[in-house]
């Protein structure tokens, strides 16, 4: 297992929160005039079938596998049994714990919090994440003792985990064959590439972000090694300042074409205190995972703990998950964190 994947903190696909039980009602939006309540949005959530994602760089619409809804209580229910443990270990991270992670998580990626928030996550958000995955981490890291020469050794077996790769900041059109003409006559008139992307791109955030290629995942670019072996080819050889030309895409009708901001060369990472000391955690979170399985714990503790569901749309699919409970271990911690 590689010390990365337990430094990343993911994040929860989807957070349900409402200001108050007064402004339930309240207008989010409107169009041409007409309210789009916060009650409409909630009910549609919960039982929406289906989710967009970006695959290789591309929008595609997943059915998913319970409603939206019904996923996010699943991972709100585990949260509250996860802290729960956490406070009978005695592990329980303080505000000032929690306080000072997201601190040393702005050193080792200054974008940390920006990126949440740009996903439309508060600072009480991010703050209740941290705790949650904080609080997970301790809990597998009780009694375990890893030492100053055990992480100078694993920094020095693993360069490539402390190396940042190369990156490229660039704007994309997503289209099909035959709108390729039509996208063509535009750049040629000379107007600027990202105008031209949030005009006519079909990638749905391209209005929003002006046609950049991962910007709300990769603020300040893209890696090379997020990027597929067409695009990744195409990157590579086209200097800034220009377009590569138009690429095959999944699907036999899409194509893309890239312009090119800037690109940064891989660097090693400077080996800090604070990169240390989360070296020396993930060591000690995978040593703890290998004689402690968090999802064996939950799945008793769902079985033995009294949960009572009041909305209507949900009692269903929970006495439903409930009776799957009893036939398998399958509980998937908050974040997708096992």
């Amino acid at each position: 297992m590689k010390v990365n994947g337990l430094l990343v903190a993911s994040l929860m696909v989807a957070a349900f929160a409402m200001t108050g039980c007064g402004q339930k009602t309240s207008s989010i939006a409107k169009v041409n005039g007409l309210d789009i309540t916060q009650t409409e949005m909630m009910e549609y959530l919960e039982a929406k079938p289906t989710v967009r994602v970006v695959v290789d760089g591309q929008p595609v619409e997943l059915q998913v596998a319970d409603t939206l809804g019904f996923q996010a209580m699943q991972d709100l229910v585990v949260r509250k049994l996860l802290l729960q443990m956490a406070k009978e270990e005695g592990v329980t991270p303080s505000k000032e714990d929690i306080d000072k992670e997201i601190k040393m998580r702005n050193e080792l990626q200054t974008t940390y919090v920006k990126q949440l928030q740009a996903r439309g996550m508060s600072m009480e958000g991010i703050r209740s994440q941290v705790e949650l995955e904080l609080a997970q981490q301790r809990i597998l890291m009780k009694g375990i003792t890893v030492t100053d020469s055990e992480v100078e050794q694993y920094i020095k077996a693993n360069p490539q985990e402390f190396t940042d790769p190369a990156r490229a900041e660039m704007f994309w059109i997503l289209t099909t064959s035959d709108k390729k003409a039509a996208v063509d006559a535009e750049l040629a008139k000379g107007k600027k590439f990202q105008d031209v992307a949030a005009a006519m791109s079909l990638d749905p955030e391209a209005k929003a972000s002006n046609g950049r290629f991962g910007a709300n995942r990769f603020p300040t670019g893209v890696p090379f090694t997020e990027l597929n072996g067409p695009i990744r080819g195409a990157v590579e050889k086209t200097p800034a300042d220009k377009a590569t030309e138009w690429i095959q895409l999944g699907t036999a009708n899409q194509i893309g074409k890239f312009y090119i901001v800037r690109k940064t060369e891989s660097r090693k990472q400077d080996i800090t205190a604070t990169r240390r000391e989360f070296v020396k955690r993930a060591l000690a979170v995978q040593r703890g995972s290998e004689g402690k399985s968090l999802r064996d714990e939950m799945s008793k503790r769902l079985r033995e703990a009294k949960i009572t569901v009041d909305d209507d749309s949900l009692k269903q699919l929970w006495s439903r998950f409930e009776e799957q409970l009893k036939k398998t271990q399958d509980v998937r911690l908050p974040g997708g964190n096992q």
